[in-house]
């Protein structure tokens, strides 16, 4: 059975470090931070003690373990496996509330000034990484409900995938959560304007701001009618729905080009419908997270029900093609 740890060495010595000055400085804080602590410590307690996911309690015939049970993810899809949610759900619960806990510390920076440059860098760091740590799970699941167990990465996903729950070490996105951030960045400088002349692959593979491993990408995959619609909706901020419509809309009023800020007045979209959520001011990789999980709900709606538009969302593409060239 393996055992969770509510903190790293890093983020022990930082959570402790930001107590010390809330202790001095706002003891109210430091209170609240010490039972989200104590929070995080049960949660992780009650995780070990769950039934581990690769070991064999002895009730089937059937000798059961990692291989097996990965097998059985794909053969079954992640929602028919009966004996993960426990281990699985509360593991997700957990690290939710430590990106809660360093949300809060994030807060502290912002609204009471307390805490160091340094710290808040720290902080930061450790947010994106449980933040993108959510999101590859996500991205793992739906990956491999759509899989046959035929693929070549198809072992490899459904491991790190268990592993993740049964550690909630967090599958290393080292280089994954970087490279989206990279393109989520970028998107503002490079695609001003909708409605031009250039494609956006094409705009994108001209700029130098995008690394190596984005420009092979799009050599590989860019001329792909799928690839494309999926970037549009990672670009653009839009749901493809809402591009054609736009695309209408400005056939309509005589528009050749128009600002992403002009597309959702065009659109008369409310705040609730835009893709990133309503708020510009909130952190870019949580807009950048939301955005993902509503592509991926309507980029399953339209797979299922075989409608037009992206049937997966950029990330998807994107990790697959990162698995294809490591093997």
């Amino acid at each position: 059975m393996s055992q969770v740890v509510a903190f790293n060495d890093q983020e022990r010595v930082l959570v402790a470090s930001c107590r010390a000055v809330l202790e001095k400085q706002h003891k109210q804080l430091a209170q609240y931070l010490d039972d989200r602590v104590a929070d995080l410590h049960s949660l992780a307690g009650i995780i070990t003690r769950s039934a581990s996911l690769v070991s064999d309690l002895g009730f089937s015939k059937s000798r059961r373990d990692l291989n097996t049970l990965a097998a059985k993810l794909v053969n079954q899809g992640v929602e028919e496996v009966v004996n993960l949610p426990v281990r699985a759900s509360i593991g997700r619960t957990f690290m939710v509330a430590k990106l809660h806990l360093f949300g809060f510390l994030l807060n502290v920076v912002a609204k009471q000034g307390y805490l160091s440059d340094e710290q808040e860098e720290e902080i930061l760091s450790c947010y994106h990484s449980i933040l993108f740590a959510l999101m590859a799970e996500d991205l793992y699941i739906t990956i491999i409900s759509d899989a046959d167990g035929q693929e070549s990465w198809a072992k490899r996903a459904t491991h790190d995938l268990v592993m993740m729950w049964e550690e909630r070490s967090g599958v290393s996105t080292s280089a994954f959560a970087p490279l989206l951030q990279e393109l989520w960045d970028a998107r503002h400088l490079l695609i001003p304007v909708l409605g031009t002349l250039m494609g956006t692959v094409e705009l994108l593979q001209l700029s130098m701001g995008l690394s190596k491993t984005w420009h092979d990408f799009f050599a590989a995959h860019g001329k792909e009618e799928q690839t494309v619609l999926a970037l549009n909706e990672f670009l653009f901020s839009l749901s493809y729905e809402q591009i054609v419509m736009l695309e209408e809309l400005m056939k309509k009023e005589g528009y050749e080009v128009v600002s992403r800020e002009g597309a959702q007045d065009l659109l008369q979209l409310k705040p609730t419908q835009r893709l990133e959520g309503r708020n510009e001011e909130e952190r870019s990789a949580v807009r950048l997270y939301r955005s993902f999980l509503r592509r991926n709900t309507l980029a399953k709606v339209r797979r299922d029900s075989n409608k037009a538009g992206p049937h997966s969302t950029l990330e998807q593409q994107f990790m697959l093609y990162l698995w294809s060239i490591e093997h």
